[in-house]
């Protein structure tokens, strides 16, 4: 099989990440895609975040009746900052004869180097570099210069339309008692709505 990995916090899960995976489904003819929603993400130490259950909830409500769409909670139930080239050594293992590709917005090829053991990401899968719409080739192109050439040849650039909509932009309208509606799929919308998430409480 060929598998896409989708690692993130989604809080909470929205429309743009839908259609990003949906995307690379297509383009990279993908037999499935597992989300992975984090505990905490390495890069968002400081944050505070809702419930990893409660973010798994919603992946799930935005999953349901998708088959090639598979939540993988591993990241939540070790209740720790998990690394993505821990979680794919893991899937490798585990999905030996599987081609696997890991799923990242492109403006992430930016600090990309920066991660833990970039190269060994790189030759554990295929990087897929999503431009959302907001960059030119030109703006890819120079920061895949500055990659290392292990990473760089692994690199999958993959066009989806611009879709603005974010995780944050949905927790502020949510905070403010304003629509969310055709922002994430109904089922997240309810949830949200009637879980009171994103409210800010009063002291």
């Amino acid at each position: 099989m060929r598998i896409g990995i989708f690692g993130g916090t989604f809080d909470p899960v929205h429309l743009g990440h839908l259609i990003l995976a949906e995307t690379c489904l297509v383009e990279c003819q993908l037999d499935q895609i597992r989300f992975l929603p984090t505990f905490c993400s390495p890069h968002k130490t400081n944050e505070k975040t809702t419930s990893a259950k409660q973010r798994q909830y919603m992946l799930d409500f935005a999953t349901a009746g998708i088959p090639e769409f598979v939540v993988d909670p591993r990241e939540i139930k070790k209740e720790e900052v998990c690394y993505s080239v821990d979680t794919l050594t893991e899937l490798r293992a585990e999905f030996p004869e599987d081609e696997l590709f890991f799923l990242i917005g492109a403006d992430s090829l930016n600090d990309f180097p920066t991660w833990r053991d970039p190269e060994k990401i790189a030759e554990l899968a295929t990087i897929a570099a999503v431009n959302r719409g907001q960059m030119s080739e030109a703006e890819i192109d120079e920061m895949c210069q500055q990659l290392p050439d292990s990473v760089r040849k692994s690199v999958q650039i993959i066009q989806m339309p611009g879709i603005e909509i974010s995780a944050s932009m949905l927790r502020d309208r949510a905070s403010k008692n304003l629509s969310i509606r055709f922002l994430t799929p109904r089922p997240v919308e309810r949830y949200i709505t009637e879980q009171k998430l994103y409210q800010i409480s009063e002291e």
